[in-house]
């Protein structure tokens, strides 16, 4: 029976750490993650800094091989204002032991990834095959010495854990609060930059988060054709 993990890991033992370590204003948001033996192509929308910064840092990082922007956006609306955002491909040379090669050796799957408000840190949910699958992950970090926390251990076929949609823990945070400070009432009871104050966050990251929390919530229960981000 599978499992679902969510884990905190450090950067150094995920990936992309020498360019958070350059533009850690910078909100990533994994997607998708293909694992080889050699490589690593995560798929990313990046939000909330400077592009510029970013994109030199990506191309400077001794272990990226490959910077692809797939797509982006840059809005004038009211919900993300002055917001851009971009998707990547990128392609990181992975020839040190890390946490997305021990996931691909036991055939588990990266289903999320966000990185934290200091750039230092990724939250990843993982699903695993099987407990067995659980516990060769383990070894293998342990013999690596590969460090992350555990959060949560979960059955994904529980009905309270399905309703997540996958949204973030983040992007809950932001939508409730919006929800519940009428953000969304008509006319709006609190503006975007009041609700980013009350969430000790800056505008940018909340309206980014506002709008990857709408864009998995419509993928999730309106929009079925499978498409998503990527």
């Amino acid at each position: 029976m599978s499992v679902l993990a969510e884990f905190t890991v450090p950067a150094d033992d995920f990936v992309l750490a020498e360019t958070l370590a350059a533009a850690p204003e910078m909100t990533i948001e994994i997607k998708r993650v293909a694992a080889g033996k050699t490589h690593v192509t995560p798929y990313f929308w990046a939000s909330g800094g400077n592009f510029r910064v970013f994109d030199d840092a990506l191309r400077d990082d001794e272990m990226v091989l490959e910077v692809l922007t797939l797509e982006e956006h840059d809005d004038t609306d009211q919900l993300a204002q002055d917001v851009e955002e971009r998707f990547y491909r990128v392609v990181w040379e992975a020839d040190v032991p890390n946490l997305i090669q021990g996931v691909a050796a036991v055939k588990a799957t990266v289903l999320d990834a966000v990185t934290s408000e200091t750039g230092r840190e990724w939250e990843v949910k993982v699903l695993f095959p099987d407990e067995s699958a659980l516990s060769t992950f383990n070894e293998y970090s342990l013999e690596h010495d590969l460090t992350y926390e555990a959060r949560r251990l979960y059955r994904p076929e529980k009905p309270a854990d399905t309703a997540e949609f996958d949204v973030t823990d983040a992007q809950q945070e932001a939508l409730e609060a919006a929800y519940h400070g009428g953000y969304f009432a008509i006319p709006r009871d609190q503006t975007l930059t009041e609700l980013a104050d009350s969430l000790n966050i800056s505008r940018n990251a909340l309206s980014a988060r506002l709008r990857r929390g709408h864009r998995n919530l419509l993928e999730q229960t309106i929009i079925h054709d499978g498409s998503g981000d990527t």
